[in-house]
């Protein structure tokens, strides 16, 4: 008898697992039909399957401790079971199948853990030059000078996240299964196919975001933002919690990256301090007669130095060099 309650053990421990093959579960069925005595061992079993499987599994798994938790849960559950030869015997079959069962999930969570894909992750800083490197999912970030960003694929969620400090350029690889999300301290950009430039530097009250290609979604988790085409940019104040949209954006915005500066009457004390904030260079102006001077003019150049030479011969200035500081001087200009 021992032996058929031992086989019976076996065959709803499998059933209850969802391993058993469909003659294995009318078996099942028909046993615990057969009797009170089987129908009340099979729920008692089934419910402490149940409350197991619900429970969180962790990564450490301590058998003995599993046991114990279950018998403490059985002698506080008083059954109306009738003996099996003695209570003991059917006690401890009761303990045997849901220690199992425990065991059971926790290596099925183990296995899962080691054969899932790894997440996969990247961190790219720039410091004092500026930074262009790809993404293992095939998109490309261009980082300005002091910036910073991590990426991270979850191959469960099919999740892309970016996590950016400072600006970059951004050239999403779109998948329509796998969102590609980009936080900027309170700032979310959702890519919808695209390219844009986004301005989050931690220590400033703006965050600015310019689309060149494509569509996003500019938006935080309590406001639903705005959606951005190409062309079009805006700014998100930190301090109002507000959206603004941009008519005309700044057409040096991408100077970093590009190299390419368009001034159109252009005051100089604005050009220079574009110069410097590009390449990280020193050009001063000598007095404030030049600051209004206005400037009309394109540059397409890696280089601040050959910029402020062609700056001082079209304006008639001179240029002195000062260990590495470039200084233009003149007598200034006509308001």
């Amino acid at each position: 008898m021992d032996n058929v309650w031992n086989d019976m053990d076996e065959l709803i421990g499998k059933v209850l697992a969802g391993e058993g093959t469909a003659q294995e579960q009318e078996t099942v069925l028909q046993w615990a039909n057969e009797s009170e005595v089987n129908r009340q061992y099979y729920e008692q079993l089934k419910t402490i399957f149940e409350k197991a499987a619900s429970t969180e599994i962790k990564i450490q798994f301590d058998t003995d401790a599993a046991w114990n938790k279950v018998r403490k849960k059985i002698q506080k559950e008083p059954t109306r079971v009738v003996p099996l030869n003695n209570g003991k015997q059917l006690f401890n079959q009761v303990l045997r199948i849901a220690a199992g069962i425990i065991v059971l999930l926790g290596v099925g969570y183990l296995t899962y853990q080691i054969m899932a894909p790894a997440t996969q992750t990247l961190a790219v800083v720039s410091d004092s030059f500026t930074r262009q490197d790809t993404l293992p999912d095939g998109s490309t970030a261009f980082l300005n000078r002091k910036s910073e960003l991590t990426y991270q694929y979850n191959p469960r969620e099919k999740t892309r996240k970016v996590v950016l400090k400072g600006e970059a350029y951004f050239s999403v690889k779109h998948e329509e299964e796998k969102p590609f999300v980009i936080e900027a301290d309170e700032i979310l950009v959702r890519d919808i196919g695209t390219e844009f430039n986004l301005k989050a530097y931690p220590d400033k009250d703006t965050i600015e975001i310019i689309v060149t290609h494509g569509e996003v979604q500019f938006y935080t988790r309590l406001d639903s933002g705005l959606n951005l085409q190409a062309g079009q940019k805006a700014i998100y104040s930190k301090r109002n919690k507000q959206f603004y949209r941009i008519d005309k954006p700044d057409t040096n915005a991408l100077a970093y990256k590009t190299k390419v500066f368009s001034f159109n009457n252009t005051d100089l004390r604005s050009v220079v301090n574009l110069l410097n904030e590009v390449y990280d260079s020193k050009i001063k102006l000598a007095n404030e007669k030049l600051y209004g001077c206005r400037l009309t003019a394109n540059f397409k150049e890696d280089n601040a130095s050959i910029i402020a030479e062609v700056i001082a011969e079209t304006m008639g200035l001179t240029l002195t060099r000062k260990e590495n500081e470039i200084i233009l001087d003149g007598k200034g200009c006509d308001q």
